[in-house]
């Protein structure tokens, strides 16, 4: 009974703090970060992936209280993320919101029969049957995408993921969803942010930048200085314009650094004209390195030996004969040096 009244009282003083901050996404605004109104638009736009619904949780419910409390607290940061314990779904992604469609990663839809899209708002639109269309060629033609009902049927899904790209685009629209724009132009150096549901703590936003741009089996991708990447596959990362620079894919547990397919695959798979930018404008991609790799015993990570982030001292250096034989022993390589 006791726990019922703490629940309402909780609720009531939400309430109350809603009359001051109106959004979840007010106070983000301090030198160069997005505006209020772009977070909000991305926090309109991004959905969680799930293969069904998923429960929400107590303190799912109260993460605007939690949020008005770091901003009291001064924490400086612009959401919060709720928590949803992994075992209430054995598969977690991100997509959002295009004209086109939902857009998330080749690997988040992978195998799924069908899907569940929810909004940060809690709304649900379950798709009962997926069709996933896998594509030989990068362009394929596209009207406006469907606009879902609660429960709908079927869903088309366009998958590259055989030709190399970790791209997929549902053919759907969300009632209300923000359609995000995407950037013509990206530049090393620059902020980003995104919004992601890493280590399923749900709708968590993170801000970083850009290190480098880079070529990859002829793909373009880009590496990321980024907190909070690992677990927030097909999230939009997102230049201060709010526009979308890129698409994560993929990051690091050791380090706060990701890596993201470049926007101009997706332009390019849509149809978009891109920059046609010559390739000197970027550094290319490390060569594989075929000798012997380091650790050490404090760091799963291991390195090429010029590395300068292989810091050791002479009693604790680990050599592995090749970058094969680090990963059979569980290592993970450096994205500084990438060996």
């Amino acid at each position: 009974m006791c726990v019922k009244y703490l629940i309402t009282l909780v609720l009531i003083l939400s309430v109350a703090f809603f009359s001051f901050f109106h959004t979840p996404c007010t106070n983000i605004c301090s030198g160069a970060t997005p505006s209020s109104s772009i977070v909000n638009n991305v926090y309109s736009s991004v959905v969680l992936i799930t293969h069904k619904k998923i429960k929400t949780s107590a303190w799912d419910a109260l993460r605007f209280t939690a949020f008005v409390a770091g901003q009291v607290a001064g924490t400086g940061s612009f959401g919060v993320g709720s928590y949803t314990p992994v075992h209430t779904d054995k598969s977690i992604g991100t997509g959002f919101q295009t004209k086109w469609g939902v857009v998330t990663n080749s690997h988040v839809i992978k195998n799924r029969s069908k899907a569940v899209l929810t909004t940060f708002h809690k709304s649900n639109y379950r798709i009962k049957k997926l069709n996933t269309i896998t594509r030989k060629e990068k362009y394929v033609p596209l009207s406006g995408a469907k606009m879902m009902q609660a429960t709908t049927k079927e869903a088309t899904a366009y998958d590259w993921g055989d030709m190399g790209i970790d791209l997929a685009l549902i053919d759907v629209k969300i009632p209300g969803a923000f359609v995000l724009p995407l950037a013509k132009e990206v530049k090393e150096g620059e902020k980003v942010f995104t919004l992601g549901h890493p280590k399923a703590r749900k709708f968590t936003p993170a801000i970083g930048s850009i290190n480098r741009i880079y070529r990859r089996g002829g793909i373009k991708y880009m590496e990321l200085f980024i907190k909070n990447a690992p677990g927030s596959s097909g999230s939009p990362i997102l230049n201060m314009r709010g526009e979308v620079v890129g698409i994560l894919w993929g990051g690091y547990k050791d380090l706060e650094a990701a890596e993201a397919v470049h926007v101009e695959e997706l332009r390019e798979i849509l149809g978009l004209s891109i920059n046609d930018m010559s390739r000197n404008k970027y550094l290319p991609a490390l060569k594989s390195w075929r000798g012997a790799v380091y650790s050490t015993s404090h760091s799963r990570l291991f390195h090429r030996p010029d590395c300068n982030q292989l810091i050791i001292s002479p009693d604790d250096l680990i050599e592995f004969p090749s970058k094969d034989n680090a990963v059979t022993n569980g290592g993970v390589a450096c994205p500084e040096c990438s060996p």
